[in-house]
């Protein structure tokens, strides 16, 4: 019996410059249409300037923090374009 944690599979993302992810996808490498699914979200990344990673997921791991709940400090960061303003 092995203690170490179960893989639940790979995760592909599309991150802020400061590691905020703003998109993800499960990679399902089971579906027939996998290889271009992956090809259009990491598509989908670079066109919005944004970093593809790609990490494999464990049980009990914490999930990445999402532009929106947080933010950096750097003015000029790419999470600064998904922050909510606030509405008068």
């Amino acid at each position: 019996m092995s203690d170490s944690p179960k893989s639940l599979g790979w995760m592909d993302h599309g991150k802020t410059n400061c590691g905020l992810l703003v998109m993800s996808r499960w990679d399902s490498p089971e579906r027939d249409d996998n290889p271009k699914d992956l090809a259009r979200f990491v598509k989908d990344v670079k066109r919005t300037g944004l970093i593809h990673s790609r990490i494999e997921r464990y049980e009990g791991d914490q999930f990445p923090d999402w532009v929106g709940e947080l933010h950096c400090e750097d003015t000029q960061c790419q999470c600064r374009r998904f922050l909510r303003t606030k509405q008068a």
